[in-house]
């Protein structure tokens, strides 16, 4: 037994093929050893003396397969299948192993591209706030002196033309360093959410109520960050795509998980084949942002009944973030 064990931890088989009983101990002894090697090698019972129940018995141990001796002249098929079985076994492992390094490695390359979006959407609001607010304030002062001066009705009037222009400037690249890097989250999740529901509601004319378990929810930076894209993203597509006339939002932290609902009574969609659709990109890349603070998101539609997409984190594994790096 020992110069089996000797043999077989230290050097390549193909195939095992032992009798049943062998000198000092038995084929099942030998199992056990060949079943905790790095490496498996196929494992093939051969004897005349136990019974059919004890060979199947075998089998469901780990065997590749037995043969009776009264069948011996079935060797070479029983042979040649075991090792044809045994490489399919480790190609498929193998094809598991890779899939499972490749779907790890786009999680993150997920994780990375979110990062480097919010840093570079921080950016631009930062070069929009103080270069380009900085340049319409000094216009307005000095078209507010140029009005000020004025003596000519038409000069007046171009003067409060170019306000009005300038005014709607200014608003505009307030919006859009609200969209890119909203301070409301500074605020915590709560009014970020009322605050997205507020302006969603305004612009679109759609009814859309908040309900939270408490006034404040306090989770963590990433997490308050995905929950509000998530909040953000969602109501753009009942914008779009729902027809709705009511959105409702639920937050709430029960039970240690943090839960963003966003339910709509809008056309719906059908369910099957969603992966496979071209705008399905939105919701994949929701499940991807999800998944960077050990969440998950739950989507569930049908036509004419409206679209609930519900966002779950669990609160305790998301205290230690995934996403790195200054986001803000």
């Amino acid at each position: 037994m020992q110069e089996f064990c000797t043999r077989t931890s230290n050097e390549p088989f193909d195939l095992i093929l032992a009798d049943y009983r062998l000198q000092g101990f038995t084929a099942l002894d030998a199992w056990e050893h060949v079943a905790k090697l790095a490496t498996p090698v196929p494992f093939v019972l051969l004897s005349g003396a136990i019974g059919e129940a004890a060979a199947v018995d075998a089998m469901r141990l780990g065997f590749s397969d037995y043969l009776l001796k009264d069948d011996i002249s079935r060797l070479p098929h029983v042979v040649t299948r075991a090792i044809e079985v045994h490489q399919a076994r480790q190609d498929r492992e193998r094809a598991v192993a890779e899939l499972a390094a490749s779907q790890q490695r786009l999680a993150e390359l997920t994780e990375h591209l979110q990062t480097s979006i919010e840093q570079e959407r921080a950016s631009i609001a930062r070069e929009i706030h103080d270069d380009i607010g900085g340049a319409l304030t000094a216009v307005r002062i000095d078209i507010a002196w140029i009005g000020r001066h004025a003596q000519e009705a038409a000069m007046q009037e171009h003067v409060a033309s170019a306000s009005d222009m300038l005014q709607h400037a200014i608003g505009a690249s307030q919006r859009i360093m609200m969209n890119l890097r909203p301070p409301i989250l500074e605020q915590g999740l709560v009014a970020a959410v009322q605050w997205l529901a507020t302006g969603f509601e305004r612009r679109n004319g759609i009814r859309t109520q908040v309900a939270t378990s408490s006034e404040v929810i306090d989770v963590p930076a990433d997490v308050r960050l995905v929950a509000y894209r998530t909040t953000q993203e969602a109501l753009t597509n009942v914008a779009k795509y729902a027809q709705a006339d009511k959105v409702n939002i639920e937050l709430s932290d029960h039970e240690g998980v943090l839960t963003v609902e966003i339910a709509d009574d809008g056309k719906g969609f059908e369910m099957a084949g969603l992966a496979d659709k071209p705008k399905a990109f939105g919701l994949k890349g929701l499940h991807e942002r999800a998944r960077t603070v050990g969440g998950w998101l739950d989507v569930g539609s049908q036509p004419g009944k409206g679209t609930c997409l519900t966002l779950s984190v669990p609160l305790a594994a998301a205290s230690q973030p995934s996403i790195t790096g200054d986001v803000w």
